[in-house]
């Protein structure tokens, strides 16, 4: 399977709309967009260290002259410090979601939003794979900086960042109003 059919918005289930929500609990729901957002910034300053990385590549005449070169060195330094703080904070992220606040919610939710649940944390496992990837091939820049552990690197990072937006915005929408209801967070 494709990564990107688990994130295909056609094939996510819909959580019912609880009717008894008001909109302090939306209010609520949407400090959950808050917290994304400061991932969303982790990621958009990855992405710039990544973009100024790959232009120093790009003009070098030659990979081998330029990787002993201290500002390459430490654009490759820092793009793994950012990537490594991320992964963290994603991690305990999606921890937190899946062992405390979906918890919260399933216990008293309807089924159509336990499946909700059930697929955000399929979405977790994927995205963890991913963190764990991206990890990898970080070390693997980091041991050799190549332009061929760069290119892997941002492929897998490009994949990364895709799929934690398509999961954010699903379960920003999904659980906008269940969160303040159930008191989850």
């Amino acid at each position: 399977m494709n990564v990107f059919d688990l994130f295909d918005e056609s094939q996510r289930p819909k959580a019912p709309r609880i009717r008894e929500a008001t909109e302090v609990h939306r209010s609520a729901g949407r400090k959950l967009a808050m917290i994304h957002n400061m991932h969303l910034s982790a990621l958009d300053e990855t992405r710039a260290m990544m973009d100024r990385v790959q232009h120093d590549e790009d003009a070098a005449k030659s990979l081998a002259e330029h990787v002993t070169s201290l500002q390459l060195w430490e654009n490759y330094r820092k793009f793994g410090n950012l990537c490594g703080r991320e992964c963290q904070f994603l991690d305990f992220h999606h921890t937190s979601e899946d062992t405390e606040i979906f918890p919260a919610i399933a216990k008293n939710a309807s089924e159509g939003l336990r499946r909700v649940i059930a697929r955000l944390s399929q979405e977790h496992s994927v995205v963890h794979q991913l963190l764990e990837k991206l990890a990898t091939n970080v070390a693997d820049l980091w041991s050799d900086p190549s332009a061929e552990h760069f290119a892997r690197t941002r492929e897998t990072f490009e994949v990364l960042d895709k799929a934690i937006r398509s999961h954010f915005g699903y379960e920003q929408t999904e659980l906008q109003e269940a969160i303040g209801y159930y008191n989850a967070l």
